[in-house]
């Protein structure tokens, strides 16, 4: 914080985690990094999660023949060299032999991954504890639903009359302050000499926008299904069916104002969220608040403090499970989601789960911290059965 970010000796760290932030985005590239372009590095660097001291790892990528051949000397090189040149019918039939051995592990290896994929195996069940065994065991790709929220947008010169009808109108204050708001680059549209617009009306938009931590969760889910080398089906909330409920398991991202398949499910739950944007506690336990409330700064109304829940309950068959990740904010939504798909949350949470011997139905409610509209930390305040 003094020597990299210019902070005086009255930094606090509980205030400004800009340390924590950064240290979070580090993690994350060098993550990226290595999994793309770094992927044959031969040094790695990691710095692991609560620490700032960077780790290095030494990756076997390299022969054993070319670092003998880098560190020999000039006259051993130039025998070699002597001796490669007579390798002739013999390296042949050592290539050959060695690309047919390796077309035989990769058909073994997708032969391997299809059935995997088909029947599951404990060993994925194992390592991702209770939360995911029910979703890896099941043959049939999950649901992933991302939420698409009725959002007000302007209209335009050529919108059709049926919007139009139920449009909302604007005072040319308001007018103002939408443009200023939502057209980020006004230099870059043009209009024909002369040309008049009709006033614009506020329309709801209502299968064209999700959030964004809806969208950076999908991304983690990915991630993390690719990982354990299964599928998943990716719908909006207003095309998933009563018929996917029946069948699939089920991952809904995003809570009750954006997607609306989540208030039609049976609701035995004992955090619920409140049409003020809190979450409240229908079964208050020991130490526990009987309502969640966000917090903002107040100097720029900026996002502090969110809450979110995990939810795990049944579907519309008791076959198929149905998992809410929603926060009060769509900062919670990605937190939610990296809880259950980052191994070192995860691990937590399956702890939780083990002390409280609970596979089944439950709540868990997240506390998150954000820092200029980023979830930075993540901690777990309560786990509640469900019915």
């Amino acid at each position: 914080a003094y020597d990299v970010f210019g902070r005086d000796n009255t930094y606090n760290p509980s205030a400004d985690p800009i340390v924590r932030v950064v240290a979070h985005e580090i993690r994350k590239k060098l993550e990226s990094y290595y999994q793309n372009e770094g992927a044959d590095d031969e040094i790695r660097m990691e710095l692991p999660a609560g620490s700032y001291q960077p780790v290095f790892h030494r990756q076997l990528s390299s022969s054993i023949a070319e670092i003998k051949e880098s560190t020999a000397p000039a006259d051993t090189k130039t025998e070699a060299a002597v001796s490669r040149q007579s390798l002739t019918l013999g390296t042949i039939v050592l290539s050959l032999l060695t690309l047919a051995l390796a077309a035989t592990s990769v058909w073994l290896a997708l032969s391997n991954r299809a059935l995997r994929q088909k029947t599951g195996t404990i060993q994925d069940t194992a390592r991702y504890g209770r939360l995911w065994a029910g979703f890896l065991k099941n043959s049939t790709p999950p649901v992933v639903i991302l939420s698409n929220p009725p959002v007000p947008r302007l209209s335009n010169a050529h919108e059709p009359e049926l919007l139009l009808k139920d449009s909302i109108p604007l005072s040319p204050e308001s007018i103002k302050a939408f443009r200023q708001k939502l057209i980020t680059n006004p230099q870059t549209l043009i209009g024909e000499s002369g040309q008049k617009y009709p006033q614009p009306r506020l329309i709801f938009s209502n299968n064209s926008h999700t959030g964004l931590g809806e969208a950076i969760g999908l991304h983690y889910l990915t991630n993390f299904f690719w990982t354990v080398e299964r599928e998943i089906v990716v719908k909006q909330s207003r095309t998933l069916s009563a018929e996917d409920l029946k069948n699939r398991n089920v991952i809904m991202l995003g809570g009750t104002w954006v997607n609306e398949w989540s208030g039609k499910l049976p609701d035995e739950e004992d955090f619920v969220y409140s049409i003020s944007a809190t979450i409240v506690n229908r079964n208050r336990q020991s130490g526990e608040e009987r309502e969640y409330v966000p917090q903002f700064d107040s100097r720029t109304g900026s996002l502090l403090t969110d809450y979110a829940l995990i939810t795990m309950k049944p579907n519309l068959t008791a076959a198929t499970r149905v998992m809410i990740l929603s926060g009060i904010y769509s900062q919670g939504t990605q937190a939610a989601v990296e809880f259950v798909t980052d191994t070192n949350y995860l691990d937590q949470l399956n702890h939780r789960l083990g002390q409280a011997n609970e596979s089944g139905h439950f709540q868990a409610l997240l506390k998150v911290g954000v820092e200029n509209g980023i979830p930075t930390t993540i901690s777990i305040l309560a786990l509640h059965k469900l019915p």
